[in-house]
């Protein structure tokens, strides 16, 4: 069976075909390229798809009862695979796939997916899970991913793909795992999900500038204040209205920095929320649906769209004021 496909930057397509016997010897070299054991802490944190290397036996069997068992290509290189099965499909030795089947019942188990160094984080997983999730409709899918040390790009790529975290459980093996499941999406839910998602993003936006807005009232009556506390007609005697200028800007200075970590953190909250909905883009997109507030984030020059400099510039104002009061207060003291 051959999926989608895709053409590398020498024109040549990818494709996704179901594993065969002359594969076999190529996968097993994938395998151990990308072998979990062995490889330093650091390195396995970052690269994600690491895999404990089967021989060549093992892949030759499963080449017949592994309902899923696909390569991706490119000419006749492979690039990467995924190797996946039902409950029905279970080893007897399969701990913590047997455990699963006693709880969920019925299940498909992302056993083992690889791509090679020189295909990372060009797609290749994506379509690999991709090929399988459009099929599979049976039941959930679950994969377990060794998460120590922790494994922050296979975290990332799980999530991307509407994956959920289930649970963390550690086999007899002595190897922690995250658990991840993938069920079935309806598009009504979806979209209901997706307009929850920008309706929150926009409330966090409009909270945002809102709080900066009522920064900007307090600032301007505190300041107000200062004045007429220093000036003739606001003071009986001078040591009183240096007292009073002093609380004011005291006052001042800690709502500065109030709002402004008010501000930084709904920042991250807003942040947060765009994530969110750039994930359920991703899905939606590779069904045929459009981007709209992830668009043109990954071209070139486009990062600013990630993370606008207006927020920056939002979250800087009250630190900059802060210091204004800090001077005001310096001021007062010394005169």
């Amino acid at each position: 069976m051959t999926g989608e496909s895709e053409h590398g930057r020498t024109g040549e397509r990818i494709e996704i075909v179901r594993a065969t016997e002359d594969h076999v010897e190529r996968i097993v070299a994938l395998a151990k390229s990308r072998a979990l054991d062995g490889t330093e802490p650091h390195t396995a944190r970052q690269e994600g798809f690491l895999v404990s290397a089967y021989g060549a036996d093992t892949y030759r069997a499963r080449l017949t009862t592994a309902e899923h068992f696909y390569v991706a290509l490119k000419g006749s290189d492979v690039l990467g695979f995924i190797m996946a099965y039902s409950d029905d499909q279970v080893e007897p030795d399969e701990w913590l796939n047997r455990h699963f089947k006693s709880v969920l019942g019925k299940f498909l188990v992302i056993k083992q997916i690889c791509v090679s160094r020189d295909a990372a984080r060009t797609g290749i997983a994506s379509m690999l899970y991709y090929h399988v999730l459009e099929q599979w409709h049976e039941s959930p899918v679950i994969a377990a991913v060794v998460c120590e040390p922790p494994n922050d790009a296979s975290a990332r790529f799980h999530r991307k793909v509407g994956f959920q975290e289930l649970t963390r459980l550690t086999p007899p093996d002595g190897r922690p795992r995250v658990v991840w499941i993938w069920r079935k999406p309806r598009e009504a839910m979806l979209q209901a999900q997706y307009a929850i998602s920008v309706d929150l993003y926009k409330h966090e936006d409009s909270t945002n500038w809102q709080k900066l807005n009522n920064f900007f009232y307090i600032t301007a009556g505190l300041a107000a204040a200062t004045a007429f506390t220093l000036s003739k007609e606001g003071a009986e005697s001078e040591h009183t209205a240096r007292g009073l200028a002093i609380i004011i800007a005291i006052i001042g200075f800690g709502a500065s920095v109030a709002f402004s970590q008010m501000l930084r953190f709904g920042r991250r909250y807003l942040q947060a929320r765009k994530q969110a909905v750039t994930e359920l883009e991703d899905y939606m997109a590779w069904h045929g649906g459009h981007r709209i507030v992830s668009r043109n984030i990954g071209d070139q020059g486009g990062k600013w769209l990630s993370a606008s400099p207006t927020g920056i510039i939002m979250v800087l104002l009250p630190s900059l004021v802060a210091v204004c009061w800090l001077a005001v207060l310096a001021v007062v003291i010394t005169s």
